[in-house]
This record gives C-alpha cells, sequence and structure tokens, in this order.
C-alpha cells in the first residue's frame, strides 16, 4: 500500500489564530515595469506613432484586508489592473499626456472597494537619452462616503 502525500495548506489563507501573526495596517499590492506600446504624447512629432509606456504601481487595501479574503473570498485582482491597461493600449486610441493615462488607470483600480489608495506612476522611457524617462507619479484615495 502506497502512502498518501500529505496536503499542503500554502493555497488555503490562514486565521491570525493559525499563524500567530497579527495584521497591522494596510498591505500593498503591487505591479513593477509594465510595458505597453500606445499612442501616447503631446507634441506634434509623437502623434501616429507608438511609444513604450511604463507602469508601476501600488494598490493600498482597505484596513482588514486578509480578513476579508478569508471570510468572502474577494480579493484585489493585479490582473484586472494589467489587462485594463493592455486593453487601453492596445485599442489604438491616442492620449496626449502620461497624466491622463494615470488618472484613468487610478480611477479603474478604485472601482475596487478593497483598495482605498492607488500610487500610479506613468513612463515614457524612450524620450531623452540622458534620462532613465520621464513622467509622473500621482496618489488617489477613495472619496469618503
Amino acid at each position: 500500500m502506497s502512502a498518501q502525500p500529505e496536503t499542503a495548506k500554502s493555497d488555503t489563507v490562514q486565521s491570525p489564530a493559525e499563524t500567530g501573526l497579527i495584521e497591522e495596517g494596510r498591505d500593498v499590492i503591487l505591479i513593477e515595469r509594465l510595458e505597453v506600446a500606445a499612442q501616447i504624447g503631446i507634441l506634434e512629432s509623437e502623434r501616429g506613432r507608438t511609444q513604450t509606456v511604463r507602469f508601476d504601481i501600488e494598490m493600498r487595501t482597505v484596513s482588514g484586508y486578509r480578513r476579508i479574503v478569508r471570510e468572502t473570498g474577494a480579493f484585489v485582482s493585479y490582473a484586472d489592473a494589467v489587462a485594463f491597461i493592455q486593453e487601453k493600449a492596445a485599442s489604438g486610441g491616442h492620449t496626449d499626456l502620461v497624466e491622463e493615462w494615470a488618472e484613468t488607470v487610478a480611477e479603474f483600480i478604485l472601482k475596487n472597494e478593497l483598495v482605498d489608495e492607488v500610487t500610479v506612476k506613468v513612463m515614457k522611457p524612450d524620450i531623452f537619452e540622458e534620462a532613465a524617462g520621464v513622467g509622473i507619479r500621482i496618489t488617489r484615495k477613495r472619496a469618503p462616503l
């Protein structure tokens, strides 16, 4: 008779009583260095062509996030944010300013009630040889009800 392997519990979220850990503050879900090709830029020389646009995103969860995940199964999906950015870039529409991209991404992410603050950094890495990139970083919070 062969022995059955033990099942791993790593795929379930354990309660603080099970782990001995205490949740303090909020978790931060990250997306780093996501690159897409997009039509962006306010200068005439930037119109009608695509450029690389790089995103770094920090999604701060509501207090008690892990408990909510454990009890309800609801969670913050970085995959949804990545898909949103990729689909927007693939749509082919032109955006004048990186600020517009950042605001649009922040608004999308804050639709998830488990995120109460988001920081979005949007960079164009290929503008100046002398710089790693140019862009903007914004932080937005959910408006109080």
